[in-house]
């Protein structure tokens, strides 16, 4: 068989999908990249990767892409990674700095702020420095770091918990997305028994990861047994089409 070439985030939500590869369990050839979703979703065009767990709105701009079934990274409520801070009440938010990292967080940002409260600001796009963030904006989306619990922000939106309250269904961040001409099956089965060798073993990889990323153990123990979800059900693609909707309705697709 030929070798799997695979890209991922380099996110801590990501582990309980990759970590196999690295694993003495792992039997499948296969090459691993850790970049952001935004350069992933390149190197998948390039035809550097077959596969890459990347931010779902790629899909919705590239229905060339073939979403691989039963595995996302998902949230039903409450993400805790992905945070808009502001100083300020959100619906008096006139700028946001954006974390450009994921597309998805970013459309929806937007989604939220006007939908929930009414306001479209200005966007500008920034590295993920939050005190820089407030120094110039009014608010501050930050992807990823689940260190930001004492902020200078005020006002903090989970960005998972108001799609929640705004649609009462599951938000999907992240599935695994593959070009056309690559190998489907074989890339379905590998990375499905990843899935379900990380699910298995999330209590070592959170013992293993809060050390590696200096991390308080309980904070990741919480995260990938109570907040992060892993399937990719019928409900959690219903809430996949109504964003896509509402990505559409909001222009944020390029068609």
């Amino acid at each position: 068989m030929r070798q799997l070439r695979i890209g991922c985030v380099p996110y801590l939500n990501a582990k309980p999908l990759i970590d196999w590869f690295h694993s003495s369990d792992c039997d499948v050839n296969a090459t691993i990249d850790y970049v952001v979703p935004s350069q992933l979703a390149t190197m998948l065009e390039e035809n550097r990767i077959d596969t890459a767990l990347v931010s779902i709105f790629e899909l919705f701009q590239s229905p060339g892409l073939t979403l691989l079934p039963g595995i996302s990274i998902s949230a039903d409520g409450p993400v805790k990674s992905v945070r808009l801070f502001s100083c300020k009440p959100f619906e008096r938010v006139r700028s946001v700095a954006l974390d450009t990292s994921s597309l998805t967080s970013v459309a929806l940002t937007r989604i939220l702020l006007a939908e929930k409260y009414g306001v479209s600001p200005r966007y500008d796009h920034q590295p993920p420095d939050l005190d820089r963030m407030l120094e110039t904006q009014d608010a501050g989306l930050i992807i990823g770091d689940l260190k930001l619990f004492d902020t200078p922000a005020t006002h903090i939106l989970d960005l998972g918990e108001a799609w929640k309250q705004m649609t009462d269904l599951p938000f999907v961040y992240a599935a695994w997305l593959a070009r056309p001409d690559a190998p489907v099956d074989a890339l379905t089965d590998a990375l499905s028994r990843a899935r379900d060798w990380g699910v298995q073993r999330l209590d070592s990889l959170a013992v293993t990861w809060a050390e590696q990323m200096n991390l308080p153990l309980d904070r990741v123990q919480d995260y990938f047994l109570n907040v992060m979800q892993y399937d990719l059900d019928d409900e959690k693609l219903e809430g996949m089409r109504l964003f896509e909707k509402k990505c559409r309705r909001h222009g944020l697709i390029t068609e």
